[in-house]
């Protein structure tokens, strides 16, 4: 039988299938955990005890700012702080027993009380000296030099952030907005990595 006149069809089974639809936006790689380290001292940066490029890990000490002879004033304040609570501590035993006035109680506890508000505010003010890293990370900048002196707020110190915590940020157009829900796959292109992956 001739069968050149018969044109070859191939049969497939039609099935419902998923069909993604892309939108292709350009965005920016960020991190909330990027920062400036400012002082909350006053004074001369005296020592830094890192090198841009390390890794720190949160509460490690960055720098220390000259504290300007208030740690002699704080050592000082301790010594008074350690009388007036001996004389409290005795005025108490004698006013436990009925001797003495209460007015001499009260000023023994007043004065104790007072010394002991401002040894704590002093130590306050003293542990502001010292730059703690807020977060793990990696210093990617040393913008101030040591010698230098540094103000709150005014001054920046280092530029800290975390890269383990990153997040790709683009805008959609309107059109798009209501197809996009959360959870929604994601296919991120680094192109200056030469990389992609799936996110959502």
């Amino acid at each position: 039988e001739d069968t050149s006149k018969y044109a070859l069809v191939e049969a497939l089974e039609l099935k419902p299938k998923d069909f993604k639809h892309y939108v292709k936006v350009q965005g920016d790689v960020t991190t909330d955990q990027n920062i400036m380290i400012y002082p909350e001292f006053s004074g001369v940066l005296e020592s830094i005890f890192i090198k841009e490029g390390d890794e720190v890990k949160k509460g490690q000490k960055l720098a220390k700012i000259d504290d300007g002879g208030q740690s002699s004033q704080l050592a000082e304040m301790e010594a008074r702080l350690d009388l007036a609570e001996t004389r409290f501590e005795r005025q108490k035993r004698l006013w436990d027993q009925n001797i003495g006035s209460e007015i001499q109680y009260l000023e023994a506890k007043t004065a104790f009380e007072q010394i002991k508000n401002s040894v704590a505010q002093m130590r306050s003010q003293l542990n502001k000296s010292v730059i703690y890293a807020p977060f793990d990370g990696k210093v990617d900048e040393i913008i101030t030099d040591q010698g230098q002196v540094v103000s709150p707020g005014q001054t920046p110190i280092f530029r800290l952030l975390n890269l383990g915590e990153m997040y790709v940020s683009a805008n959609v157009p309107e059109t798009y907005v209501g197809s996009i829900q959360e959870g929604s796959e994601a296919i991120v292109n680094l192109r200056a990595l030469g990389k992609s992956f799936v996110g959502k």
